[in-house]
């Protein structure tokens, strides 16, 4: 449907829509250009007639060129599948995981049986004595001892739903709380008690006169449950659509990312100013609730009202405000509370199966509508396909008299007569295939938008086949032979860089210090920067909203504690920025190789090689053979180590025109290469890429361990402390441990060390204190080991050694220190090209980074 139903009276402004403005602005150009050579600008010369038809075609790109972007990006199939792989839902990108106390309280009350929630600071007192560089549980006086609170640490209260009574329904909501919070726990924080919350019974007594038509069974249970509302005011929920209708306190509406706001609930949205209003009460006011009753329907005058706490009684002249004892939910106690209705000034008494049937259905319905599942969101626009890239030659439209059209020229036109045409067809065919081009570009624009790393293409072209025998002018594969005139592999690497940059930054990212490191440290190639940032952007809504994500420490199967994607969001994200393609906590003392790395025999000696797991193709194997399976296996560990950097790999071109490459050492002897060669070095390079992705992936020991300290605390009587360092009192609280491997490929290079802590320290919450530490693979085995038994202790089990393990834990953790890579002294006449010793950058030693002695 057209949105616009009449012809507008004003000329278009716009002047590529406008074909008389065109033609105008062509016709100026080549008077200007031509006015020595060509002076009949009259309609029956070729050229103007061809300007024209030119002018209509451009009118037409233009006209499609405005199209909704929604239209731009259509599939002709698919559509709805095919748009969800170009954007995010805002339910997917908009959201956070929980930051505050109240995106806390909305994940608890999002849950099924829990009716309100509440979260405040746990007590934990220890005393720091200075002089003694140590923490103590007691205060032993003196001066020198200071009063340590541990921040970071919450208590959690929750109020069940009215219908959980029972100990079995109060303990699996209870198991359901801790198990959500615990998921979604921040970096240095922790959950310390879970209680319910206490109650203070409240009684009323009230007399009231209601109309001659009103349901007295309906009011009574009307007013026990709004004054209990009142009591203890819940938290209500919204579906999006009622959402989209609230308005904020200045009475503008409220936008998609203020909705969105905070985490995603399973049971619609929560209000940020309904849900502080929803505290505890710590006073009732009697007029509130007077106010309350009136509202309800069939009452007509409050006679008499008081409230008070059950078991007291409230002096008269205190009665219109009764506190509430501290942190307690005031309660009303409906069976022992005293209603007296009247009418027409004779008391009625209610149907008291009536009233708790009533009762039980607002409650229910109550329920219903805050633990209704409601994953609302909204959709991506779905535009229509209009196929932007159809082109239909602009010389199909020249008079007949050229011959240039389908019909073509007349059957007694001679042979030279018939040449001329195909010539002008040749000539403008020219003209054709940019603007055929043009069209291509638009049919691919969400290619270009896209964050595909499969995408091969910028530039994109098609084929003018629209017009006569155009067949007998192209020679061979047009299209290919276009593709490559039009874009080289370097010039899609850098456009394609730039595309993805822009995408990135629409996410206020930068990967430009990454790339230059990489580039400049190493030697990566701008192709192989495309997969990091597909890589990034694909899982751009895990690595922001989670980024302030702690690891789950609760989860006690195996699969979650070693060799397990159980980390920290700070992990996962530091990984996408540093180009860590695998963040899983695991083994980075030694590489656990598995089928697809694998030592063979090889008649009567040994060779290795390394397949594919998907596929189980070959991608490399040993350049020789070995005399043991430990010296292969000594090789394949060296093949793995350099087959890590761009700088680990010898091209070469074969005899027969093609290219191979072969992995080498530090020595320059090749270790391993790959099966067959490649037509193209282009072709060679990306199967480096690819070669490199793998093994960054499958068999790399760059990771790093991140350690908070506030999970550490002493939870049993002989638990350790943590070591106090020099002018420190809190070593708990908001702090860090972030261990790295010294030894691993790109980790031994200091340039790219310093990138990698500036990135740490960057992303790190800036309340939290970050303490960096590059280990040697000695270290680091020692380290894991004891890690892995105190991952275990934390989730619960070996309750016995516990203590022992967390001990054994400390002590390594601070035993271990920075290593730095060797460098030796050089004469004084060295050349300039030597590498140098830096302090505080190198160590003063004689060995290489290599895999055996790292």
């Amino acid at each position: 449907m057209l949105s616009q139903l009449t012809i507008p009276t004003n000329r278009i402004v716009e002047p590529a829509l406008d074909w008389q403005r065109l033609y105008a602005i062509g016709l100026n150009h080549v008077q200007r250009l031509a006015n020595r050579i060509w002076t009949d600008y009259n309609v029956h010369d070729p050229g103007i007639t061809t300007l024209e038809l030119l002018c209509y075609a451009l009118t037409d790109l233009s006209y499609r060129s405005a199209f909704p972007v929604k239209d731009l990006l259509a599939s002709q199939t698919k559509n709805e599948e095919e748009m969800k792989k170009q954007f995010f839902t805002p339910r997917q990108i908009l959201p956070n995981r929980p930051l505050t106390l109240l995106d806390y309280r909305k994940l608890l009350i999002d849950l099924k049986g829990v009716k309100n929630a509440w979260l405040h600071p746990a007590t934990l007192t220890y005393y720091a004595a200075t002089k003694e560089g140590k923490l103590l549980r007691t205060n032993p006086g003196g001066t020198d001892v200071k009063e340590v609170n541990i921040r970071g640490l919450y208590d959690v209260t929750i109020e069940f739903m009215d219908d959980a009574t029972s100990a079995e329904t109060k303990a699996r909501v209870l198991d359901a709380a801790k198990a959500r919070l615990h998921a979604n726990r921040n970096l240095c924080e922790d959950f310390v008690r879970f209680n319910e919350i206490a109650t203070q019974s409240f009684l009323l007594c009230a007399e009231l006169e209601l109309t001659a038509t009103a349901d007295v069974a309906k009011v009574q249970a009307e007013i026990i449950f709004q004054v209990q509302q009142y009591l203890s005011p819940p938290v209500p929920n919204y579906a999006l659509s009622e959402m989209l209708e609230r308005t904020k306190a200045d009475a503008t509406p409220l936008t998609v990312d203020e909705i969105f706001d905070g985490p995603a609930l399973d049971c619609g949205f929560i209000d940020d100013d309904e849900l502080k209003r929803a505290d505890l009460r710590t006073k009732i006011f009697l007029s509130d609730i007077i106010s309350v009753i009136m509202d309800i329907g069939g009452v007509r005058a409050v006679r008499e009202i008081v409230i008070n706490p059950e078991g007291t009684s409230v002096p008269l002249a205190a009665k219109w405000i009764v506190p509430v004892a501290e942190r307690k939910k005031a309660l009303l106690n409906e069976t022992r509370s005293r209603l007296v209705f009247y009418k027409r000034d004779m008391p009625v008494v209610a149907d008291g199966r009536k009233v708790a049937a009533y009762l039980t259905k607002l409650r229910d319905d109550a329920r219903s509508k805050v633990e209704t599942d409601r994953a609302d969101d909204i959709g991506i626009p779905l535009g229509t396909f209009r196929g932007p890239g159809d082109y239909y030659s602009f010389q199909n439209h020249y008079p007949a008299l050229y011959g240039l059209t389908e019909f073509g020229l007349s059957s007694g036109a001679d042979e030279k007569r018939r040449a001329l045409a195909f010539q002008l067809k040749a000539y403008l065919l020219f003209f054709d295939q940019v603007m055929a081009n043009y069209f291509a570009q638009l049919a691919h624009f969400r290619e270009l938008l896209s964050a595909d790393p499969d995408l091969q293409r910028t530039y994109f072209c098609q084929v003018v086949d629209s017009i006569a025998e155009y067949n007998k002018i192209y020679r061979g594969n047009p299209l290919s032979s276009l593709e490559e005139i039009i874009e080289d592999k370097g010039m899609f690497a850098d456009r394609r860089n730039r595309f993805l940059s822009h995408l990135i930054a629409r996410f206020a990212e930068r990967f430009t210090d990454f790339v230059h490191v990489l580039h400049s440290a190493f030697g990566f190639s701008p192709e192989s920067m495309l997969g990091y940032k597909c890589d990034f952007l694909n899982n751009y809504p895990v690595i922001s909203a989670g980024r302030s994500l702690a690891y789950n420490y609760s989860l006690r199967d195996d699969v979650y504690l070693w060799d397990s994607e159980n980390v920290s969001g700070l992990e996962k994200r530091l990984a996408k920025l540093l180009g860590l393609q695998n963040f899983a906590r695991r083994n980075l003392s030694e590489v656990k190789y598995d089928d697809f790395a694998a030592v063979e025999p090889a008649d009567a000696e040994f060779a290795f090689r390394i397949r594919d797991r998907a596929t189980g193709d070959t991608l490399v194997s040993s350049a020789a053979k070995y005399a043991t399976s430990d010296l292969a296996h000594a090789a394949l560990t060296r093949a793995i180590f350099f087959g890590l950097l761009p700088s680990g790999y010898l091209r070469t071109e074969t005899g027969d025109g093609k290219f191979s490459f072969d992995i080498v050492d530090d020595k320059g002897t090749p270790v391993a290469s790959p099966r067959g060669s490649f037509d193209t070095e282009a072709q060679g390079n990306q199967a480096i890429d690819r070669l490199i992705g793998y093994l960054q992936a499958h068999y790399s020991d760059e990771a790093l361990y991140l350690i908070e300290m506030i999970l550490l605390r002493p939870e049993l009587p002989l638990d350790p402390f943590l070591p106090l360092c020099p002018d420190q009192e809190d070593p708990y609280s908001y702090r860090i441990h972030v261990i790295l491997p010294a030894y691993s490929s790109r980790f031994g290079n200091m340039d790219f060390r310093h990138f990698a802590e500036e990135v740490i320290r960057e992303e790190t919450p800036a309340h939290v204190l970050p303490r960096i530490c590059w280990i040697s693979r000695q270290d680091m085995a020692a380290l894991e080991k004891a890690y892995r038994d105190w991952i275990s202790v934390k989730a619960g089990a070996n309750t016995a050694e516990s203590t022992a393990k967390l001990q054994a834990f400390i002590s390594i953790l601070f035993t271990v220190r920075n290593v730095y890579p060797p460098r030796k002294l050089h004469e004084c006449g060295a050349g300039e090209d030597q590498p140098k010793f830096l302090l505080g950058q190198t160590a003063l030693g004689s060995l290489q980074a290599t895999p055996e002695n790292n």
